[in-house]
């Protein structure tokens, strides 16, 4: 069967590698010119020889070859609301396949509006899968996220399960789980944003924010204070505003009156709705007020006036995390590492006329 040959071969060459998601059905039989019912025989034949797996709601994902000992999972409970999680969970099972482990992702079509199951149903999926190692991203947006997110680390390791944190911690700073963990240097992050809006100008800082977010978010305002201060300015002068949940983009209006000149929302998903309310307000964007967000996945670049946004190196963060799971599992006993990523400011029309 031809298109199963060449699939078969795509697979073998690494043009998909484990890890990836192979086109859907209706992709492929756009491809090569065929029905759905032959693409599916010709994927069922790669799912019988344990080359791929059919998930119901994912796709077709590419398996690690079968002499492979090593399984892990992601744990991202917000996966599909968190854009930087995409991208760094492709790199994760990229690496890891190019490793010798396979990475599998749990379903999450169940609980889908409670995030407490929902997270804890994924963490079940992974402990009776019996994966040697969990890539966990803490859920926020929780009361008393610790806790709950500290329960489900405890519950992995008492199951033998090797984490490795990405993004976040899952305390306040300073406190540190005992745990691996990747991210950016969001103290650097904030400063960076900070500081640009600052030489462009602006006089008061406004930091943006969902109620109960990631420790990611008290780093980032720690930077932007530091950035104040060395401006020769208040580091309280930073007021932090809360956008809501359930009426995204509703803190505009508070902004608009407040007279705030730089807004620093604390991701490009929270900076849409506010930069599209500000200018339904008549707001004279940059001119009279600049707005910056966090991540610069693909959001900030489809908005009507483009975002100035700290771009998150994504693949870095994947690949790095992967290649700590597959030491850590190798080597369990060695010190906890945390590593540190430099992103990039990247400047667009919502701080600077272009």
């Amino acid at each position: 069967m031809q298109i199963y040959k060449e699939i078969l071969h795509q697979i073998h060459d690494q043009t998909f590698s484990p890890g990836d998601f192979l086109p859907t059905e209706a992709e492929l039989c756009k491809k090569y010119q065929t029905s759905r019912p032959t693409i599916a025989r010709a994927l069922k034949l790669l799912s019988d020889e344990k080359l791929v797996v059919r998930k119901a709601g994912f796709g077709t994902q590419v398996l690690a070859p079968r002499k492979s000992a090593l399984l892990a999972g992601l744990l991202i409970p917000q996966l599909n609301e968190i854009e930087i999680f995409k991208p760094i969970s492709a790199s994760i099972a990229e690496t890891s396949g190019m490793g010798g482990m396979r990475v599998i992702l749990p379903s999450e079509l169940s609980f889908a509006d409670d995030l407490k199951k929902r997270t804890n149903s994924l963490a079940d999926q992974l402990i009776e899968a019996r994966v040697r190692g969990v890539f966990f991203a803490p859920t926020e947006h929780l009361e008393n996220p610790s806790d709950f997110n500290s329960g489900v680390i405890e519950r992995l390791t008492d199951a033998g399960i090797r984490v490795v944190l990405i993004d976040r911690d899952i305390y306040r700073w300073p406190r540190q789980t005992r745990n691996d963990l990747v991210s950016i240097d969001n103290i650097e992050a904030g400063y960076s944003v900070a500081s640009h809006l600052l030489e462009q100008g602006c006089k008061r800082l406004v930091f943006v924010t969902r109620e109960n977010p990631a420790v990611t978010v008290q780093l980032r305002r720690m930077g932007c204070r530091e950035a104040l201060t060395q401006h020769g300015l208040q580091a309280s002068s930073l007021l932090t505003v809360i956008d809501p949940e359930s009426s995204p983009g509703k803190a505009a209006n508070e902004l608009f009156e407040s007279g705030a000149d730089g807004i620093i929302c604390a991701n490009d998903v929270t900076a849409g709705p506010i930069l599209r309310g500000l200018i339904d307000r008549g707001a004279d964007i940059p001119g009279r007020v600049k707005v910056s967000g966090f991540d610069d996945v693909e959001h900030a670049s489809l908005l009507s006036v483009p975002l100035t946004t700290y771009q998150q190196p994504c693949r870095d963060i994947g690949r790095v995390a992967a290649e700590l799971m597959m030491h850590r599992i190798k080597y369990p006993d060695t010190p906890i590492q945390r590593v540190t990523l430099q992103g990039q400011l990247i400047i667009r029309g919502s701080t600077v006329k272009q």
